[in-house]
């Protein structure tokens, strides 16, 4: 991967928080990196919507105002939110985890449980140039993401783990996993990759789980693609075919360390666009619901900017 990074001044930010994220921990959070941003001289506008339509409306309208930076107090699907007020505008986004997976603090080099040296990063104005995916059910509105879209066994985890109220962390992915796995059947997926000028390759199979990848991992670390590239303009494509319970279950844990790749029956490949159709199955992008399929899938290349770590916090990662 050969990163896209150029500097920028940023004088004013401003925040979006989730105060539910991190088990109600996200406004502590938020305290901490808002008075080191302030420290370091920089004006802190907070936004915190009583919904997730009203956030995304706050971010749109800080976007507009001609912020510097937008940044996110909370998880993966607040990202989402700001990467949807953001795209194309101009202005990068800042991660500060409060999430329960915080796959994309992860993927950015972003330190957990360390909200003054995400707010240094911030402040400091390195910015990476990034690819972003966008979703579109048929009849719906498109939807801008910046991990991983997943439909499956793992969107019906993902669904799990979003109603979950005990334990935090990455043990909701797990429980929910085993919760899930021993009754989820394989569902039948027709995927047509790529059609547009060239002709379409259309894969018709049971699929019990697949992901359609900018970032490496989703669940907490599951590196369900480990060679995805967030800047390539395309995406990695993981689908898993019929596979019983036990053996899955056997096979799960090797999904954390990327080994994965290469068992019977797990299927890769990289595409710009995708179909996918299947009934009784649901999208997730980003870690919350897009809607149920048939969606169409592409990748926007360049259309993201985040605020990433430069050499000097390099040991925090």
């Amino acid at each position: 991967m050969s990163a896209q990074l150029s500097e920028r001044r940023v004088n004013v930010v401003a925040i979006l928080v989730n105060p539910a994220a991190g088990g109600g921990r996200g406004e502590r959070i938020a305290a901490r990196a808002v008075d080191r941003l302030r420290a370091r001289g920089l004006e802190v506008r907070l936004l915190c919507g009583d919904s997730a339509e009203q956030s995304l409306e706050l971010a749109r309208e800080a976007v507009a105002s001609g912020v510097d930076a937008l940044a996110v107090c909370g998880g993966d699907g607040m990202i989402s939110l700001a990467v949807q007020a953001q795209v194309s505008s101009g202005v990068p986004i800042g991660i500060i985890p409060a999430g329960t997976g915080n796959d994309l603090a992860r993927e950015y080099g972003i330190p957990l449980n360390r909200p003054e040296v995400a707010a240094d990063i911030i402040a400091d104005g390195l910015v990476e140039r990034v690819d972003l995916g966008r979703v579109t059910p048929d009849g719906g509105e498109a939807q801008v993401f910046a991990s991983i879209l997943c439909a499956g066994l793992d969107s019906a985890v993902n669904r799990r783990v979003n109603e979950m109220t005990i334990l935090g962390g990455s043990l909701r992915y797990v429980l929910a996993a085993a919760w899930e796995l021993p009754t989820y059947r394989p569902r039948r997926f027709r995927m047509v990759f790529d059609g547009g000028e060239t002709p379409a390759d259309i894969v018709e199979t049971d699929v019990m789980l697949s992901a359609f990848a900018i970032t490496r991992s989703y669940g907490g670390n599951m590196k369900i693609a480990p060679d995805a590239d967030r800047s390539d303009g395309l995406f990695d494509v993981v689908y898993l075919e019929k596979i019983s319970a036990a053996r899955l279950a056997l096979h799960f844990p090797r999904i954390y360390s990327g080994t994965h790749i290469g068992m019977r029956g797990l299927k890769t490949r990289r595409c710009r666009t995708v179909r996918l159709e299947a009934a009784d199955v649901e999208a997730f992008a980003d870690g919350d619901a897009v809607a149920p399929l048939p969606v169409t899938v592409e990748v926007l290349p360049g259309a993201g900017l985040f605020l990433v770590p430069g050499e000097s916090h390099q040991s925090h990662r």
